[in-house]
Protein backbone atom coordinates (compact mmCIF):
# COMPACT_ATOMS: atom_id res chain seq x y z
CA UNK A 1 0.00 0.00 0.00
CA UNK A 2 1.69 3.27 -1.33
CA UNK A 3 1.27 7.00 1.23
CA UNK A 4 0.72 9.99 -0.49
CA UNK A 5 4.03 10.51 -0.26
CA UNK A 6 5.43 7.69 -2.52
CA UNK A 7 2.66 8.29 -5.50
CA UNK A 8 4.25 11.91 -5.24
CA UNK A 9 7.70 11.06 -5.74
CA UNK A 10 6.63 8.92 -8.25
CA UNK A 11 5.96 11.39 -10.23
CA UNK A 12 8.80 13.57 -9.67
CA UNK A 13 6.51 15.50 -7.15
CA UNK A 14 4.09 16.49 -9.79
CA UNK A 15 0.35 14.84 -9.32
CA UNK A 16 -1.09 13.30 -12.38
CA UNK A 17 -4.09 14.37 -11.52
CA UNK A 18 -4.01 18.29 -10.19
CA UNK A 19 -4.70 19.78 -13.38
CA UNK A 20 -7.40 17.68 -14.40
CA UNK A 21 -8.86 19.08 -10.65
CA UNK A 22 -8.15 22.45 -11.04
CA UNK A 23 -9.69 22.63 -13.68
CA UNK A 24 -13.19 20.18 -13.15
CA UNK A 25 -13.39 22.10 -9.65
CA UNK A 26 -13.77 25.44 -11.58
CA UNK A 27 -16.35 24.53 -14.26
CA UNK A 28 -18.49 23.19 -11.89
CA UNK A 29 -17.99 26.53 -9.72
CA UNK A 30 -19.10 27.94 -13.16
CA UNK A 31 -22.14 25.87 -13.02
CA UNK A 32 -23.04 26.69 -9.46
CA UNK A 33 -22.67 30.84 -10.18
CA UNK A 34 -24.84 30.27 -13.46
CA UNK A 35 -27.90 28.84 -11.26
CA UNK A 36 -27.14 31.60 -8.72
CA UNK A 37 -27.17 34.44 -11.00
CA UNK A 38 -29.90 33.20 -13.01
CA UNK A 39 -32.32 33.42 -10.67
CA UNK A 40 -31.61 30.24 -8.86
CA UNK A 41 -30.36 31.28 -5.55
CA UNK A 42 -32.60 29.36 -3.73
CA UNK A 43 -32.31 26.67 -5.56
CA UNK A 44 -28.70 26.51 -5.30
CA UNK A 45 -28.52 27.28 -1.52
CA UNK A 46 -31.30 24.18 -1.10
CA UNK A 47 -31.44 20.79 -0.08
CA UNK A 48 -28.24 18.95 -2.03
CA UNK A 49 -27.02 21.72 -4.14
CA UNK A 50 -26.03 23.57 -0.66
CA UNK A 51 -22.97 21.70 -0.76
CA UNK A 52 -22.02 22.95 -3.97
CA UNK A 53 -20.84 25.87 -2.27
CA UNK A 54 -19.63 24.22 0.81
CA UNK A 55 -17.22 22.17 -1.00
CA UNK A 56 -15.77 23.46 -4.17
CA UNK A 57 -13.49 26.68 -2.79
CA UNK A 58 -12.45 24.66 0.10
CA UNK A 59 -11.24 22.01 -2.09
CA UNK A 60 -8.89 24.31 -4.41
CA UNK A 61 -8.09 25.93 -0.90
CA UNK A 62 -6.54 22.68 0.65
CA UNK A 63 -5.19 22.00 -3.08
CA UNK A 64 -3.60 25.41 -2.53
CA UNK A 65 -2.13 24.78 0.48
CA UNK A 66 -1.01 21.15 -0.06
CA UNK A 67 1.04 21.83 -3.07
CA UNK A 68 2.53 25.46 -2.15
CA UNK A 69 3.64 23.93 1.15
CA UNK A 70 6.59 21.42 -1.40
CA UNK A 71 7.79 25.13 -2.14
CA UNK A 72 7.37 26.97 1.18
CA UNK A 73 9.77 24.41 2.55
CA UNK A 74 12.23 24.83 0.04
CA UNK A 75 12.69 28.27 -0.70
CA UNK A 76 13.26 31.47 1.09
CA UNK A 77 10.25 33.90 2.72
CA UNK A 78 11.10 36.74 0.05
CA UNK A 79 11.08 34.33 -2.94
CA UNK A 80 7.93 32.76 -1.63
CA UNK A 81 6.21 35.81 -1.42
CA UNK A 82 7.42 36.58 -4.93
CA UNK A 83 6.19 33.27 -6.04
CA UNK A 84 2.70 33.88 -5.07
CA UNK A 85 2.57 37.63 -5.78
CA UNK A 86 3.77 36.52 -9.68
CA UNK A 87 1.38 33.94 -9.86
CA UNK A 88 -1.98 35.86 -8.28
CA UNK A 89 -1.97 39.55 -8.83
CA UNK A 90 -0.75 40.10 -12.78
CA UNK A 91 -4.10 37.78 -13.74
CA UNK A 92 -6.30 39.51 -11.53
CA UNK A 93 -5.58 42.88 -12.29
CA UNK A 94 -6.15 42.42 -15.79
CA UNK A 95 -9.34 41.15 -15.21
CA UNK A 96 -10.42 44.13 -13.10
CA UNK A 97 -8.85 46.35 -15.60
CA UNK A 98 -10.93 44.54 -18.42
CA UNK A 99 -14.31 45.00 -15.67
CA UNK A 100 -13.72 48.47 -14.88
CA UNK A 101 -12.77 49.98 -18.31
CA UNK A 102 -14.05 47.93 -20.78
CA UNK A 103 -17.25 45.90 -19.63
CA UNK A 104 -18.23 48.56 -16.95
CA UNK A 105 -18.35 51.64 -19.28
CA UNK A 106 -19.77 49.48 -22.05
CA UNK A 107 -23.10 48.30 -19.85
CA UNK A 108 -23.39 51.19 -17.08
CA UNK A 109 -26.63 53.16 -17.02
CA UNK A 110 -24.45 55.96 -16.09
CA UNK A 111 -23.20 58.49 -18.56
CA UNK A 112 -19.29 58.78 -19.26
CA UNK A 113 -18.71 61.29 -16.68
CA UNK A 114 -20.55 59.46 -13.83
CA UNK A 115 -19.17 56.42 -14.28
CA UNK A 116 -15.70 57.06 -14.06
CA UNK A 117 -16.29 60.17 -11.40
CA UNK A 118 -17.94 57.88 -9.53
CA UNK A 119 -16.34 56.38 -6.19
CA UNK A 120 -17.30 53.00 -6.59
CA UNK A 121 -15.52 52.94 -10.16
CA UNK A 122 -12.25 53.95 -8.00
CA UNK A 123 -12.74 51.26 -4.88
CA UNK A 124 -13.29 48.47 -7.86
CA UNK A 125 -9.64 48.94 -8.11
CA UNK A 126 -8.76 48.25 -4.85
CA UNK A 127 -9.80 44.05 -5.34
CA UNK A 128 -6.38 44.06 -6.24
CA UNK A 129 -4.88 44.41 -3.46
CA UNK A 130 -7.74 42.01 -1.33
CA UNK A 131 -10.02 44.61 -0.19
CA UNK A 132 -13.15 43.59 -2.02
CA UNK A 133 -15.58 45.62 -4.24
CA UNK A 134 -18.01 43.54 -5.90
CA UNK A 135 -20.16 46.01 -7.99
CA UNK A 136 -19.15 49.22 -10.10
CA UNK A 137 -21.49 52.02 -10.43
CA UNK A 138 -24.96 51.22 -12.77
CA UNK A 139 -23.29 47.68 -14.15
CA UNK A 140 -25.72 44.84 -13.95
CA UNK A 141 -28.07 46.87 -12.00
CA UNK A 142 -31.03 44.46 -13.62
CA UNK A 143 -29.61 41.36 -13.37
CA UNK A 144 -30.89 39.20 -10.49
CA UNK A 145 -27.35 39.84 -8.23
CA UNK A 146 -26.56 42.90 -9.46
CA UNK A 147 -22.46 41.66 -8.79
CA UNK A 148 -19.96 42.22 -11.48
CA UNK A 149 -17.28 39.51 -10.09
CA UNK A 150 -19.00 37.68 -7.12
CA UNK A 151 -15.77 35.37 -7.48
CA UNK A 152 -13.74 38.15 -5.85
CA UNK A 153 -14.41 37.48 -2.33
CA UNK A 154 -11.65 34.55 -1.78
CA UNK A 155 -8.86 37.25 -2.94
CA UNK A 156 -8.84 38.30 0.99
CA UNK A 157 -9.40 34.96 2.14
CA UNK A 158 -6.04 33.45 0.05
CA UNK A 159 -4.32 36.50 1.16
CA UNK A 160 -4.86 35.49 4.59
CA UNK A 161 -3.96 31.91 3.97
CA UNK A 162 -0.27 33.41 2.21
CA UNK A 163 0.50 35.53 5.70
CA UNK A 164 -0.47 31.78 8.07
CA UNK A 165 2.01 30.16 5.59
CA UNK A 166 4.63 33.58 5.97
CA UNK A 167 4.78 32.65 9.82
CA UNK A 168 4.83 29.38 9.58
CA UNK A 169 7.61 29.61 7.81
CA UNK A 170 8.96 32.53 9.80
CA UNK A 171 8.54 30.27 12.72
CA UNK A 172 9.76 26.68 11.12
CA UNK A 173 6.30 25.09 11.65
CA UNK A 174 6.22 24.61 8.17
CA UNK A 175 8.63 21.88 8.52
CA UNK A 176 6.93 20.63 11.54
CA UNK A 177 3.39 18.40 11.36
CA UNK A 178 3.03 18.79 15.18
CA UNK A 179 3.20 22.60 14.85
CA UNK A 180 0.58 22.58 11.78
CA UNK A 181 -1.79 20.28 13.78
CA UNK A 182 -1.65 22.85 16.91
CA UNK A 183 -2.04 25.97 14.29
CA UNK A 184 -5.11 23.82 13.23
CA UNK A 185 -6.53 22.83 16.46
CA UNK A 186 -6.27 26.17 18.02
CA UNK A 187 -8.11 27.98 15.22
CA UNK A 188 -10.59 25.18 15.17
CA UNK A 189 -11.08 25.81 18.93
CA UNK A 190 -11.34 29.20 18.90
CA UNK A 191 -13.91 29.08 16.32
CA UNK A 192 -16.23 26.95 18.56
CA UNK A 193 -15.73 29.21 21.35
CA UNK A 194 -16.86 32.56 19.79
CA UNK A 195 -19.57 30.64 17.70
CA UNK A 196 -20.98 29.87 21.08
CA UNK A 197 -20.16 32.33 23.79
CA UNK A 198 -20.11 35.43 21.44
CA UNK A 199 -23.25 35.90 20.33
CA UNK A 200 -24.60 38.27 17.32
CA UNK A 201 -27.43 39.08 15.96
CA UNK A 202 -29.03 37.91 12.34
CA UNK A 203 -27.06 39.71 10.05
CA UNK A 204 -24.37 41.26 12.34
CA UNK A 205 -20.76 39.93 11.56
CA UNK A 206 -18.10 41.11 13.96
CA UNK A 207 -14.29 41.13 13.20
CA UNK A 208 -13.83 37.93 15.19
CA UNK A 209 -16.68 36.13 13.66
CA UNK A 210 -15.68 36.81 10.55
CA UNK A 211 -11.75 35.56 11.00
CA UNK A 212 -13.02 32.47 12.90
CA UNK A 213 -16.59 31.39 11.93
CA UNK A 214 -17.55 32.83 8.70
CA UNK A 215 -17.26 30.92 5.52
CA UNK A 216 -14.33 32.49 4.84
CA UNK A 217 -12.30 31.02 8.00
CA UNK A 218 -13.51 27.37 6.62
CA UNK A 219 -10.95 28.34 3.76
CA UNK A 220 -8.28 28.93 6.13
CA UNK A 221 -9.35 25.18 7.49
CA UNK A 222 -9.16 23.83 4.49
CA UNK A 223 -5.73 25.18 3.43
CA UNK A 224 -4.03 24.26 7.10
CA UNK A 225 -5.44 20.95 6.48
CA UNK A 226 -3.90 20.83 3.31
CA UNK A 227 -0.26 22.11 4.27
CA UNK A 228 -1.06 19.18 7.15
CA UNK A 229 -1.75 16.52 4.28
CA UNK A 230 1.43 17.46 3.44
CA UNK A 231 3.62 17.45 5.64
CA UNK A 232 2.20 13.86 6.90
CA UNK A 233 2.27 12.65 2.77
CA UNK A 234 4.89 9.87 3.98
CA UNK A 235 2.01 8.44 6.78
CA UNK A 236 -0.83 9.29 4.74
CA UNK A 237 -1.96 6.02 2.82
CA UNK A 238 -3.28 6.02 -0.71
CA UNK A 239 -6.30 4.03 -0.10
CA UNK A 240 -9.36 3.53 -2.46
CA UNK A 241 -11.33 2.40 0.80
CA UNK A 242 -10.24 5.64 1.98
CA UNK A 243 -11.20 7.71 -0.55
CA UNK A 244 -14.95 5.85 -0.63
CA UNK A 245 -15.22 6.66 2.97
CA UNK A 246 -14.66 10.48 2.29
CA UNK A 247 -16.80 10.24 -0.32
CA UNK A 248 -19.67 8.90 1.38
CA UNK A 249 -19.12 11.46 4.24
CA UNK A 250 -19.72 14.07 1.96
CA UNK A 251 -22.62 12.58 0.09
CA UNK A 252 -24.45 12.20 3.63
CA UNK A 253 -23.65 15.45 4.51
CA UNK A 254 -25.03 16.92 1.47
CA UNK A 255 -28.03 15.32 1.64
CA UNK A 256 -28.94 15.15 5.77
CA UNK A 257 -28.24 18.63 6.36
CA UNK A 258 -28.57 22.18 5.41
CA UNK A 259 -27.32 25.38 4.59
CA UNK A 260 -27.59 26.75 7.80
CA UNK A 261 -26.05 23.38 9.28
CA UNK A 262 -22.98 23.21 6.92
CA UNK A 263 -22.37 26.77 8.48
CA UNK A 264 -21.12 25.16 11.70
CA UNK A 265 -17.83 25.45 13.17
CA UNK A 266 -18.20 21.82 14.44
CA UNK A 267 -18.79 19.95 11.55
CA UNK A 268 -15.62 21.66 9.73
CA UNK A 269 -14.07 18.99 11.90
CA UNK A 270 -14.96 16.10 9.38
CA UNK A 271 -16.69 17.75 6.54
CA UNK A 272 -12.88 19.50 5.79
CA UNK A 273 -10.61 16.45 6.61
CA UNK A 274 -13.09 14.55 4.38
CA UNK A 275 -13.06 17.24 0.89
CA UNK A 276 -8.82 17.56 1.76
CA UNK A 277 -8.16 13.82 1.30
CA UNK A 278 -10.85 13.59 -1.40
CA UNK A 279 -8.94 16.14 -3.31
CA UNK A 280 -5.65 14.94 -2.32
CA UNK A 281 -6.75 11.63 -3.82
CA UNK A 282 -8.03 12.63 -6.78
CA UNK A 283 -5.02 14.82 -7.70
CA UNK A 284 -2.74 11.90 -7.13
CA UNK A 285 -4.63 9.90 -9.49
CA UNK A 286 -4.63 9.63 -13.12
CA UNK A 287 -7.35 11.63 -14.59
CA UNK A 288 -5.92 12.92 -18.06
CA UNK A 289 -7.11 16.39 -19.51
CA UNK A 290 -8.31 16.77 -23.37
CA UNK A 291 -4.78 17.19 -25.23
CA UNK A 292 -5.86 20.35 -26.07
CA UNK A 293 -6.82 21.94 -22.38
CA UNK A 294 -3.04 20.43 -21.10
CA UNK A 295 -1.61 23.34 -22.88
CA UNK A 296 -1.52 25.34 -19.79
CA UNK A 297 -3.06 25.89 -16.24
CA UNK A 298 -6.49 27.32 -17.38
CA UNK A 299 -8.30 26.99 -13.98
CA UNK A 300 -7.32 30.42 -12.93
CA UNK A 301 -8.22 32.41 -15.72
CA UNK A 302 -12.03 30.39 -15.70
CA UNK A 303 -12.25 31.32 -11.84
CA UNK A 304 -11.47 35.02 -12.52
CA UNK A 305 -13.50 35.68 -15.70
CA UNK A 306 -16.69 33.27 -15.47
CA UNK A 307 -18.71 35.35 -13.54
CA UNK A 308 -18.59 38.74 -15.25
CA UNK A 309 -19.16 36.67 -18.23
CA UNK A 310 -22.27 35.40 -16.88
CA UNK A 311 -23.52 38.92 -15.88
CA UNK A 312 -22.85 39.86 -19.44
CA UNK A 313 -24.37 36.99 -21.18
CA UNK A 314 -27.93 37.96 -18.56
CA UNK A 315 -27.59 41.33 -19.46
CA UNK A 316 -27.37 41.28 -23.05
CA UNK A 317 -29.81 38.05 -23.38
CA UNK A 318 -32.52 38.37 -20.24
CA UNK A 319 -35.17 36.74 -21.83
CA UNK A 320 -32.89 33.68 -23.64
CA UNK A 321 -30.69 32.91 -20.29
CA UNK A 322 -33.18 33.56 -17.31
CA UNK A 323 -35.58 32.12 -15.02
CA UNK A 324 -35.65 28.26 -16.88
CA UNK A 325 -34.03 25.45 -16.88
CA UNK A 326 -32.58 25.71 -20.43
CA UNK A 327 -31.83 28.94 -20.15
CA UNK A 328 -29.54 27.67 -16.89
CA UNK A 329 -27.78 25.26 -19.48
CA UNK A 330 -27.91 27.24 -22.64
CA UNK A 331 -25.30 29.91 -20.31
CA UNK A 332 -23.57 27.24 -18.64
CA UNK A 333 -22.50 26.35 -21.92
CA UNK A 334 -21.94 29.61 -23.29
CA UNK A 335 -19.93 30.51 -20.46
CA UNK A 336 -17.74 27.40 -19.94
CA UNK A 337 -17.10 28.14 -23.97
CA UNK A 338 -16.11 31.68 -24.04
CA UNK A 339 -14.13 31.74 -20.44
CA UNK A 340 -12.19 28.61 -21.83
CA UNK A 341 -11.15 30.58 -24.42
CA UNK A 342 -9.97 34.09 -22.59
CA UNK A 343 -8.58 31.70 -19.94
CA UNK A 344 -6.40 30.12 -22.36
CA UNK A 345 -5.30 33.98 -23.59
CA UNK A 346 -4.78 34.86 -20.19
CA UNK A 347 -2.72 32.21 -19.55
CA UNK A 348 -0.26 32.05 -22.31
CA UNK A 349 -0.33 36.15 -22.60
CA UNK A 350 -0.17 37.10 -18.99
CA UNK A 351 0.10 34.02 -16.68
CA UNK A 352 2.88 32.14 -18.28
CA UNK A 353 5.28 34.92 -19.23
CA UNK A 354 4.80 36.44 -15.81
CA UNK A 355 5.93 33.15 -14.14
CA UNK A 356 8.36 32.39 -16.29
CA UNK A 357 10.05 35.42 -13.96
CA UNK A 358 10.05 32.85 -11.26
CA UNK A 359 13.03 31.45 -12.22
CA UNK A 360 14.72 34.26 -10.99
CA UNK A 361 15.12 36.24 -6.76
CA UNK A 362 15.19 39.15 -6.12
CA UNK A 363 18.90 38.79 -5.68
CA UNK A 364 18.88 36.98 -9.50
CA UNK A 365 19.93 33.95 -7.95
CA UNK A 366 18.36 31.10 -10.08
CA UNK A 367 15.40 29.31 -7.79
CA UNK A 368 13.25 26.18 -8.87
CA UNK A 369 9.92 26.48 -10.78
CA UNK A 370 6.86 25.02 -9.30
Amino acid sequence: MKSFGEVLASHQGLGPGFNFLRLGLALTIVFYHVLCADGYYAVAHGPVLWFFEYSLVPMFFALSGFLITASAQRLDLANFLLNRSLRIVPALAVDILICALIIGPAVTTLSPGEYFTNTGFLAYFMNTIGLVHLQLPGVFTRNPIPEVNGALWTIPWEINCYIVMAFMMITGAVQRAAATLLLLAGFFIAGLVIEHLIPVRPGEITGLHTLFVTRGAKLITAFLCGVLAYQLRDRIPMRRGLFYICIAIVLDSALLLDVTAGGSVANRLILIPALTYITVYAGLSRLPLPKILERGDYSYGVYLYHVPFIQLSIFLAPSVFVGTIPGVVMLTAVTVTVVLCVAALSWHFIEKPVLSLRRFALTGRVIAAE
